[in-house]
């Protein structure tokens, strides 16, 4: 058994510091998810708060496995699928306050010359990413910004591993695509 799951059952055996212990662990990472999409601060606070008011609702549910991360972002995007569906909004998801794919590269030692040109890369890949359709666009992001295996984002969008390596690999050719249609690459 992982921390992780350890820490649930303290948590599901009465161990209030349990639960404590994995807010504190999770809470910015699940923030994070949901601000990306939702786009609004006060909002992606309120959700945060309402997936841990979720893990305390359900814990004894949670089958320990080793998946607790993704069993914690399945809730997050649950709700947030709630919150587009209450909100009728089009735009869920938004980059502005992620990390793009090219902002690893930053070194605060470029040239102004080699910053310009990665601030508009940066911006066209914002512009690309917001073109792809919704569920790509989600299996790239939870690859690419949270770091989660194929497996752990099947269980999250609730389909086999291989349509998620499709759906990456169709985001990245369309990504491609569209930043040579831009004349970035």
């Amino acid at each position: 058994m992982n921390n992780d799951d350890h820490l649930v059952q303290q948590f599901i055996d009465g161990n209030q510091a349990a639960f404590s212990m994995l807010v504190m662990r999770y809470k910015h990472e699940i923030y994070r998810f949901i601000f990306s999409r939702v786009q609004d601060v006060e909002r992606a606070a309120e959700l945060t708060q309402d997936v841990f008011v979720k893990l305390f609702q359900s814990a004894e549910r949670y089958i320990p496995s080793g998946k607790f991360k993704s069993w914690l972002l399945r809730i997050a995007h649950n709700l947030c699928i709630d919150e587009y569906r209450k909100m009728r909004i089009r735009r869920v998801f938004s980059l502005d306050r992620e990390p793009s794919l090219v902002s690893q590269l930053k070194d605060d030692t470029q040239s102004s010359a080699y910053r310009a040109e990665h601030n508009e890369l940066q911006k066209v890949l914002k512009e690309g990413l917001q073109k792809l359709p919704l569920i790509y666009r989600e299996a790239l992001m939870l690859c690419q910004y949270q770091g989660l295996r194929y497996h752990e984002i099947a269980a999250i969008q609730k389909c086999p591993v291989g349509t998620v390596k499709s759906r990456i690999h169709t985001a990245m050719k369309q990504l491609k695509q569209f930043l040579k249609e831009k004349e970035m690459i």
